[in-house]
């Protein structure tokens, strides 16, 4: 993904009311003060996330790969003020990768509940490599039958940093209705009691 950017020097209020987005971009060596178009910004920002290359091109035909590294939102208007891009190369890095599911277990059409432990993972791998995405087919995932890390398909020179071990997902026996609504109970008959003793 591309990403137009500009060296700046205007306030960074100013650029925000003009519907810019003020950012730095940087690495060991540089720190760069830029702005890009916020619109475009969340455009891009909402295919690629934080694991996901975005090249930010100048006027004069400089481009850097980057990842974003951090936005600041503001809350009240609920759009982005700034942002950090980090430059990368083509030496391996450390990334945080969503995980998601495809499928309908069985298990969860016969009335389990499945239960997501974990929703991201962390590996290794080039910029250019990073996945968007790892998925886990649960069409065939019975009843306490745990997905790890470790188990996740990876893509060719990607390789998994997270614990093997940890749990990302497991399905579970759903509750008796009755079960749920004699717990929600049980603190009132307790509260009830101790008000009777006094």
């Amino acid at each position: 993904m591309e990403l137009k950017a500009t060296l700046r020097t205007e306030k960074p209020s100013s650029l925000r009311a003009e519907g810019m987005l003020p950012a730095v971009v940087y690495d060991k060596k540089t720190n760069k003060n830029i702005f890009v178009e916020r619109k475009a910004f969340d455009k891009v920002f909402r295919q690629v996330s934080t694991h996901g290359v975005i090249t930010l091109t100048f006027e004069g035909g400089e481009s850097l790969d980057t990842l974003v590294k951090a936005v600041a939102m503001n809350k009240k208007k609920r759009i982005a003020e700034h942002a950090d891009f980090l430059i990368v190369s083509d030496e391996p890095i450390e990334v945080v990768i969503p995980v998601h599911t495809k499928g309908v277990s069985a298990a969860v059409k016969a009335g389990g509940v499945l239960d997501i432990v974990a929703h991201t993972v962390t590996v290794f791998c080039s910029p250019k490599n990073i996945p968007q995405e790892l998925v886990v087919d649960i069409s065939a995932l019975g009843l306490n039958q745990p997905v790890h890390a470790g188990d996740l398909p990876l893509p060719e020179n990607v390789k998994l940093v997270s614990d093997p071990k940890a749990t990302l997902l497991v399905i579970h026996h759903a509750r008796a209705a009755e079960e749920v609504a004699a717990v929600a109970a049980e603190p009132e008959v307790i509260a009830k009691g101790k008000k009777e003793e006094k």
